[in-house]
């Protein structure tokens, strides 16, 4: 590595004015010069004065533990930008609701979504922040690895990186905008875009250029960007789980699903004996044939009440209360919280739930 030319302009005065070595490297460690950069200038400097190049020793491995680390924080910095991205995306779907993008489907796949991004995030961010933590400090102890060829490149693909999510996100929302999505949403998506890969490039890209910079203004823009990278993830993990709720909610609401899934599975089955019967429906479950007849958490069975005839109910209890998404039609399978019955007619097609989840 060639020798900073400003190191080698002050030990070339300072050697003329007769300081000894000690003091020289000394001073310059005091203003932030590192160690072995301010030797690697005085041995440029006997080098120059004797003739004869210092010998080196080999490689010991530093520049593989230093690629191992700039890997693992960029390959968390993608996985938890990404996350963060569609996370926001997901929310902006459900804080903005736009009917010809909504429905009970939807809703479950949101909250699919939301709860994949929240994994991914709480997993990733943490580890990024540690092993960042790690090599801020071992640059600031040793400010000539920011000169580091290996850290040079794996910060441009970083870059890189950064540069396809900010496209790939933004061609996603501009498809939702042709296809006829609501502006405000497009105009919130693209904003987040902007957000994570600007303050990528921000910051990566700034890094680039820190060798150049003292090490105080070094210190502080880490510790702002890493300021208000938690902060700006706090705040999206607090409103994920506000919308999704707790994991016990979570499966409290996956466990009324199940049973809605179930009583239509059981319809299903009812219409096909009526069709196949002479018009005649079962006179119990068990009749039935591959059906789940039974509560999946508290195994009771399901209540099954012949009426008029093709009339018939199908009952359960469920936990909580299920909400019609309200810019869409009204879900038949809605139901309230305690045992629930749906009349159903065997001579009528019965509304399929899809992977309808009560909120």
């Amino acid at each position: 590595m060639a020798p900073n030319p400003k190191i080698s302009e002050f030990i070339q005065g300072a050697k003329t004015a007769g300081a000894p070595e000690q003091s020289i490297v000394g001073i310059l460690t005091a203003r932030g010069w590192g160690e072995k950069e301010v030797y690697e200038a005085l041995a440029s400097h006997y080098e120059g004065i004797t003739g004869i190049e210092v010998p080196r020793r080999g490689g010991t491995g530093t520049a593989a533990k230093d690629a191992f680390f700039y890997l693992l924080i960029f390959s968390t910095l993608a996985t938890w930008t990404v996350a963060l991205g569609w996370l926001a995306f997901t929310l902006i779907d459900r804080w903005l609701a736009d009917a010809l993008f909504s429905g009970a489907y939807s809703q479950a796949y949101e909250t699919y979504e939301i709860t994949s991004a929240l994994a991914a995030i709480l997993v990733a961010f943490p580890i990024y922040l540690l092993v960042s933590r790690t090599v801020v400090r071992d640059e600031r102890n040793h400010p000539e690895k920011l000169d580091s060829s290996v850290r040079k490149w794996l910060t441009y693909m970083a870059l890189v990186i950064a540069a396809c999510v900010f496209i790939g996100d933004l061609i996603t929302a501009l498809t939702y905008l042709l296809r006829g999505e609501i502006t405000s949403r497009f105009l919130a998506k693209a904003f987040v875009v902007l957000l994570i890969s600007g303050g990528v490039f921000f910051y990566y890209f700034g890094g680039v250029r820190k060798s150049e910079e003292p090490a105080a203004g070094r210190v502080a823009g880490d510790t702002w960007m890493a300021a208000a990278s938690a902060v700006i993830v706090a705040v999206m993990v607090i409103s994920g789980f506000s919308n999704i709720g707790a994991p016990q909610t979570q499966r409290t609401l996956r466990a009324d699903s199940k049973r809605v899934q179930d009583l239509y599975q059981l319809s299903t089955q009812i219409n096909a004996r009526w069709n196949t019967n002479g018009h005649k429906l079962p006179g119990n479950l068990a009749e039935l044939s591959s059906v789940p007849s039974a509560d999946p958490v508290t195994r009771l069975p399901y209540e099954y009440r012949v009426k008029e005839g093709s009339q018939y109910e199908l009952c359960a209890t469920f936990s909580l209360e299920s909400k019609n998404d309200t810019t869409s039609r009204p879900n038949p399978w809605s139901h309230s919280g305690g045992n629930h019955c749906f009349p159903l007619n065997a001579a009528e097609t019965t509304a399929n739930p899809y992977v309808y989840v009560p909120e």
